[in-house]
């Protein structure tokens, strides 16, 4: 059992408590903080995350490349794949389909953000 993780933090409860997830939504919810997080951020473990936010959507075969990349930041976790990535361009993130020891799920990873130029 884990705390669930929500975008700027820890969900809270109604009593202000932190949420839990246990199950599959925690295994996912681990493959998405392991997809969301920039290789090489953390110190202390600089081969944990992904080098996602460095995949440019639009080149030849991305597809293909994300799903490696994805695969590539789940091995650390025993029993766990990923079997298919595309690009939602409306939310800017990947969506990957994942298999684990407790179900299939889907979990979305920010892309590379996008500039129009200016500053």
């Amino acid at each position: 059992m884990d705390f669930k993780w929500e975008p700027g933090g820890v969900a809270l409860g109604p009593g202000g408590l932190p949420k839990m997830v246990d199950g599959l939504e925690e295994a996912l919810q681990n493959v998405a903080l392991r997809l969301a997080l920039p290789r090489g951020r953390l110190p202390y473990e600089a081969g944990l995350g992904s080098g996602l936010k460095d995949l440019e959507p639009s080149e030849e075969n991305s597809s293909q490349r994300a799903w490696a990349l994805a695969n590539e930041t789940v091995m650390g976790c025993p029993g766990v794949r990923v079997v298919q990535g595309e690009y939602d361009s409306e939310t800017g993130a990947w969506v990957f389909l994942v298999e684990t020891p407790l179900g299939t799920g889907t979990v979305s990873a920010p892309g590379k953000e996008e500039t129009d130029g200016t500053i």
